[in-house]
């Protein structure tokens, strides 16, 4: 967790000081740093939502395991009614 918040902060602070130079200066070049580095933070963000979502699916297949067999705490989907 640690890492992950210090990654964001890195990439946030580098994406800051380049956007004040594109907007406060007019610098064209830090423009283009601070989109390339949104692309970054975007992908950044994209790997991070991945990893929660594995770890969450284990935890909950690790205590679906050790509950009793039948119950469940996901609902099952129906489907939906067969028109006539």
């Amino acid at each position: 967790m640690t890492k992950r918040y210090e990654e964001l902060e890195k990439l946030v602070s580098e994406i800051l000081v380049d956007l004040r130079k594109f907007y406060d200066d007019g610098n064209k070049a830090a423009g283009t740093r601070a989109r390339k580095g949104l692309l970054t933070l975007k992908n950044w963000a994209h790997e991070v939502r991945k990893e929660i979502s594995a770890k969450r699916a284990a935890s909950e297949a690790s205590s679906s395991k050790t509950s009793k067999k039948g119950t469940s705490k996901t609902a099952a989907k129906k489907s939906p009614p067969k028109k006539k």
